[in-house]
């Protein structure tokens, strides 16, 4: 018994070695492709932190349920104008070329040209994409067929910017004062590097100060009219 036992280990250990060296591809159904995050995420792309930045470039992943094919293969998508309030060729174009899965490969990635247009200025507007049927795939997983893109030119305070900033740094947060903060230093973001950015202390305290001195030769005021202010000592 114990070397019947034996022998069929052995059999099936020469199955799975000669599968693996034929490289069989056990998949036979219809070939699915789906976005990498479900629609219920977004990606966004920020003109805020750039104020001469006019056009940029997103990629949005797509993963495959499909055996590998030794060819290039196409997918297609359509934009749901219903749902979105981007509007192409004012905010964003679809790049035909890039709507393609490369052979023996199982990723692919739809690039999209984002521009920033006047009417963007101060505002946020969404684009929604949908997978479609193609000579070669079929819409996959249903909760990720479509791919939500905000673009946007409005700044949110980080979470960086707490309640020592408050009192006894940047001082009270507005996007004017953000904006201009960045526009001066060429800094957007003062995440220490113990809550896992990349900034020392005494960098991040360098380029407050270097902020307030700017506001002393360079008067600003908020929006409500009240002088824009940082508190930091230095």
């Amino acid at each position: 018994m114990k070397y019947q036992i034996i022998a069929l280990v052995g059999l099936v250990v020469m199955a799975f070695a000669g599968c693996s060296e034929e490289n069989i591809d056990v998949y036979h159904g219809d070939n699915y492709i789906y976005f990498t995050k479900a629609g219920t995420d977004s990606t966004t792309f920020s003109f805020a932190y750039d104020a001469s930045l006019r056009e940029g470039e997103v990629s949005l992943k797509l993963n495959l349920i499909s055996r590998l094919e030794n060819r290039d293969r196409t997918f297609a998508v359509r934009v749901v104008e219903d749902e979105s309030t981007a509007l192409e060729g004012r905010d964003f174009s679809i790049d035909p070329q890039s709507c393609v899965v490369r052979a023996n490969d199982s990723i692919a990635y739809l690039d999209i040209r984002v521009m920033k247009d006047a009417s963007l200025e101060g505002r946020s507007v969404k684009a929604v994409f949908e997978l479609v049927a193609s000579d070669d795939f079929l819409p996959g997983i249903e909760r990720n067929r479509k791919a939500n893109l905000v673009i946007t030119d409005k700044l949110s305070q980080p979470e960086w910017w707490d309640t020592w900033h408050v009192s006894s740094g940047l001082g009270t947060y507005s996007d004017k004062k953000y904006r201009l903060f960045i526009e001066v230093t060429g800094q957007s973001d003062l995440t220490l590097k113990e809550d896992g950015g990349t900034m020392d202390y005494s960098d991040m305290r360098g380029y407050v100060v270097m902020f307030k001195y700017w506001l002393h030769d360079n008067p600003q005021k908020e929006d409500d009219g009240s002088d824009m202010v940082v508190p930091i000592i230095g």
